[in-house]
């Protein structure tokens, strides 16, 4: 399932203990960080059409070739906490930004402000989940890799509720009628959202500062084209990994990028405003990917690592059915079951992990996050055909794009990664 691990009992728990530490913290702002429905309702509220409250999920998309150019600058591990501290400072940095454009900038500004913020998320997202990747794939044993994937997706997420909630409350002020108080008025709501996020990312960068990774040779501290080629090689000619890639691929074209349109579906369901219910969504997207980390964990542990993978994608079918055939705000539920769908980038990739060699860690992970960009275009796709034909037909198509996925991969994928 994946590469021998030199490293004492000690340092993979503490590197187990970073990973949950700091993907809790990312989690914690997910309203923020998770591009999509917040960034999506607020342009859909300044008036934008539903293709442009689409762009920041493309532009977050066509950033990620940034990381894999790092993965071929910089392979050794002596920079490996460097980038990772530096891609945290990145990610609080431009939400403080984005923070003082809502304070002092005016709409159209702001709006720039928002598609900027989710480039350069999509930058410093792709380097931290490069690095994480290096550090599980090459930092910790199999076993310790599936318990810390189980605790990390079953546990973190609950920070994710709590932050949901908290952005519904400083958003709209009602939280399923259970809790209510005065909300923030407009732009000082969002700039509490954005700018929590500075203080978030640099917590986590002082405990990756802490993280460990075996020894490497000597040759593998400086770039090489002979190498890259070789590596290139290696990920593009192994047909697991490609299996494993475009099943990846296909379930978030037709889960996650279906999302934002999911959101401004409240309008017709609900006949209220988007934003009303951003909160209560991320709510349900993370409670759900909560209760489904821990089984999907198990599944890990327990069976073989193409079964978790495969039920992430059927899990995001079964959310676009529950969109298509429930009316009114039970709808809303429709996120929870995308929410544990978007599990798929952590099944998928960690069966491409267990298919490459230990040095090949960084740059298949890097390899596998640039060829998002070649999807980023689907939520413009999304709102182009909601715009035409209503957001429904988006539906249908995301649903048949996930019942062909889910052949895919239940007939060409192993149950078990081997290396080539």
């Amino acid at each position: 399932m994946g590469p021998a691990v030199a490293l004492p009992e000690r340092s993979q728990r503490i590197n187990s203990l970073i990973f949950i530490i700091n993907n809790s913290l990312g989690f914690l702002v997910a309203p923020v960080f998770y591009v999509g429905v917040l960034h999506a309702a607020i342009l859909s509220g300044s008036g934008f059409s539903n293709k442009l409250a689409n762009l920041p999920s493309s532009v977050y998309g066509w950033a990620a070739p940034v990381p894999v150019l790092i993965a071929w600058l910089w392979p050794s591990t002596r920079y490996f906490r460097r980038l990772w501290m530096l891609s945290y400072l990145l990610k609080g940095g431009t939400g403080v930004l984005a923070a003082l454009l809502f304070f002092a900038a005016p709409t159209t500004w702001q709006a720039a402000g928002i598609v900027l913020h989710a480039g350069c998320l999509g930058i410093a997202n792709g380097i931290t989940n490069m690095c994480q990747w290096e550090l599980i794939g090459r930092g910790m044993t199999p076993q310790r890799r599936a318990w810390t994937l189980g605790v990390t997706f079953g546990a973190g997420p609950v920070f994710a509720v709590i932050g949901s909630c908290a952005s519904q409350l400083i958003l709209s002020g009602d939280f399923l009628g259970l809790i209510r108080v005065t909300p923030l008025e407009k732009p000082l709501s969002y700039i509490t959202l954005f700018g929590a996020t500075g203080p978030a990312m640099l917590v986590s960068a002082a405990c990756a500062w802490f993280a460990t990774l075996p020894a490497e040779e000597e040759s593998r501290r400086t770039a090489s084209m002979a190498e890259t080629m070789v590596g290139l090689r290696e990920y593009f000619t192994n047909r697991l990994i490609l299996v494993a890639l475009v099943g990846f691929l296909l379930t978030m074209v037709g889960g996650n990028q279906i999302m934002n349109n999911l959101a401004l579906f409240a309008r017709n369901a609900t006949g209220e405003e988007p934003e009303k219910y951003a909160g209560i969504q991320m709510a349900l997207r993370f409670g759900c990917k909560s209760l489904f980390g821990f089984v999907l964990g198990w599944l890990l542990a327990r069976f073989y690592p193409r079964l978790p993978a495969l039920a992430t994608t059927l899990i995001c079918l079964a959310g676009i059915v529950w969109a298509l055939v429930v009316p009114g705000k039970w709808y809303l539920f429709s996120f929870g079951l995308l929410g544990a769908g978007e599990l798929s980038y952590v099944y998928y990739l960690n069966y491409i992990v267990g298919c490459s060699r230990p040095e090949r860690v960084r740059e298949n992970t890097a390899y596998t996050n640039v060829l998002i960009a070649g999807i980023a275009f689907m939520p413009l796709v999304y709102g182009a055909i909601s715009d035409s034909y209503g957001l429904r037909a988006s539906f249908v198509v995301a649903l048949a794009i996930l019942a062909v996925t889910v052949l895919i991969v239940a007939s060409l994928l192993p149950k078990q990664p081997r290396r080539s």
